[in-house]
């Protein structure tokens, strides 16, 4: 049974994201520490939460996670897509910066942005996202982004475009804005789509 870890931030939906998993039988661990996190086959960063606390929190996992990065498929789930990038309105500290970008307070019909949303895709993702209706549950994104992988899914806000799903495969590391614990079939189709590459 491939083994899928969740990274402790003390923040985060974990509990919803270890039902989902349980569904597509998956092996759930909670990672808190540098051998937990060699232990699994994936990883997922929940989302839920302040960037700031989620940061605090994340750099006792920081090297490590740069280390796997590339050989063991991530994924992160609304703040954890948000964590890869250098930073955020949300608070003053750096983020992984594994992408150029900044994460900023959305603007639209209503803050938090909560509900089920349509997600476009510009390009294909071995991730087995597709395009449809996701549940979203939040009052950040990285708005208006350069329509270029890894960048190839997106959702209309408003009078913004807020980029919804990540897909960088050569680094295996994946990203949603929505929440696919919470989004039905479709959700849980990209979490068996991340158990499928954890098992290559």
């Amino acid at each position: 049974m491939v083994k899928v870890g969740v990274v402790n931030y003390g923040v985060g939906n974990v509990g919803s994201i270890f039902n989902a998993l349980r569904r597509i039988e998956a092996e759930p661990l909670l990672i808190n520490n540098t051998a937990d996190l060699r232990s699994v086959d994936a990883v997922i960063l929940p989302g839920v939460g302040s960037f700031n606390s989620a940061m605090v929190n994340l750099s006792r996992l920081t090297d490590e996670l740069n280390r796997v990065r590339g050989s063991s498929p991530i994924l992160g789930i609304c703040l954890g897509l948000q964590l890869m990038f250098k930073g955020s309105d949300e608070g003053e500290l750096r983020g992984l910066g594994w992408y150029d970008g900044w994460v900023n307070r959305i603007r639209g019909p209503r803050v938090p942005h909560i509900g089920w949303d349509y997600v476009k895709l510009s390009g294909d993702c071995n991730l087995g996202v597709a395009r449809g209706y996701y549940y979203f549950m939040h009052s950040y994104a990285v708005v208006n982004p350069v329509n270029e992988p890894p960048f190839v899914g997106f959702t209309k806000y408003g009078d913004s475009t807020i980029l919804s799903v990540l897909c960088d495969e050569g680094n295996a590391t994946y990203g949603t804005q929505f929440h696919p614990e919470k989004s039905g079939k479709l959700g849980l189709s990209i979490l068996n789509g991340l158990v499928n590459l954890a098992r290559r």
